[in-house]
């Protein structure tokens, strides 16, 4: 086996030598040592095609250390979607197209194109709430038949730009998040006012609007359920952990960026379910997890892990909110969750050992 292809290259979005999430990189390139695989982070942006080469960082006695690697056969993809995607995306789909690599998985698109996935699944639709493109009439009617709406943006993250609009007689209230992740509220009197105050707000994107649902515990906290699973060391999908999120009483959403806080889900859905709908909301959630990741694969190419974020409304019906193939850690270090922790970390590097024995 040539030297590249025992060797498992992260592209992440560097600044220099500036990059997120080192501490995780730090514990796959120890955990890569120990299985015989070389582990560094680079830019996509670095990488010379004609001398099969990237500029990089790795993990050696201690520091981050910058050098020049070969083009690993294998890429673990760690590139975020935000606002300075656009300068990395050709770069990563110029490496994607390259024959002579294997993506452990492919990031999935935005929120709109993994409902249209999802939803062509008959098991899965009935968890997905009501959802459309935004547009003005789109959501008068959705105000006009539930009384209050949600407006996210498709490629958003962190709870950022996620707006709840309710409609009292010819008034809007509005609660959410603006541009900056700073959290706001705002009463809007006429349907013209809030047309041109919501143009401006979204600007040149693309926006989903679906139905208000009401995701929080009795008390008005925000929760979700984030779930993690990860192809094994033998390719097969597993759940790594469970956790609930908890936001802010005065956030809608319960995402960790926004100040929220993590529990145990069996502990948590003790408290605030009777053992009846404990254990409905406990059997759907394991059929949306074993249906969920291998339908999706059919349907958008090979994943690696995924982040599945599942509402759990006050009649404890389930609905799945978000789907995210560059899912974060934090939440089962919040729980101490030592056995999802560590599974979180050596995963990826099993499933990385897995392709290259199937070579």
């Amino acid at each position: 086996m040539l030297a590249n292809q025992k060797s498992l290259g992260i592209i992440t979005i560097c600044r220099g030598s500036s990059f997120v999430e080192k501490g995780y990189y730090k514990k796959l390139t120890l955990i890569g040592r120990k299985a015989g695989i070389r582990v560094f982070v680079f830019s996509p942006r670095q990488v010379d095609f004609s001398t099969r080469t990237v500029t990089g960082f790795e993990y050696r006695d201690g520091n981050w250390r910058s050098g020049t690697f070969p083009l690993p056969a294998y890429i673990y993809d760690r590139c975020f979607v935000g606002p300075s995607y656009r300068h990395y995306k050709p770069f990563v789909e110029k490496l994607q197209n390259d024959p002579s690599i294997t993506f452990l998985g492919h990031g999935l698109s935005g929120k709109w194109q993994v409902h249209q996935m999802l939803i062509k699944s008959p098991l899965l639709a009935k968890w997905l709430p009501p959802t459309s493109l935004f547009s003005f009439p789109k959501l008068q009617q959705t105000l006009k038949r539930h009384g209050s709406a949600i407006i996210k943006p498709i490629a958003g993250t962190h709870g950022i730009g996620v707006v709840r609009i309710d409609q009292t007689g010819d008034s809007y209230h509005l609660t959410g998040r603006n541009l900056e992740n700073q959290p706001f509220s705002k009463t809007i009197r006429t349907q013209n006012g809030l047309n041109t105050y919501l143009a401006g707000f979204i600007g040149g994107r693309t926006f989903l609007v679906q139905p208000y649902l009401s995701l929080h515990t009795p008390d008005g906290t925000p929760f979700d359920v984030r779930v993690l699973v990860q192809k094994n060391g033998n390719g097969e999908w597993e759940t790594t952990g469970k956790a609930v999120r908890l936001g802010n009483k005065q956030s809608i959403t319960s995402n960790l960026h926004g100040g929220g806080k993590a529990a145990p889900l069996p502990i948590f859905l003790a408290k605030h379910f009777s053992e009846k709908t404990r254990s409905k909301i406990e059997m759907q959630l394991d059929q949306l997890v074993a249906e969920l990741p291998p339908f999706l694969e059919l349907e958008h190419g090979r994943l690696v892990e995924l982040g599945i974020d599942v509402g759990i409304d006050t009649s404890g019906n389930i609905w799945i909110i978000e789907v995210n193939s560059r899912p974060g850690r934090t939440v089962f270090r919040m729980i101490d969750d030592p056995k999802a922790r560590l599974h979180s970390i050596t995963q990826p590097v099993r499933y990385a050992r897995y392709l290259m024995k199937h070579a």
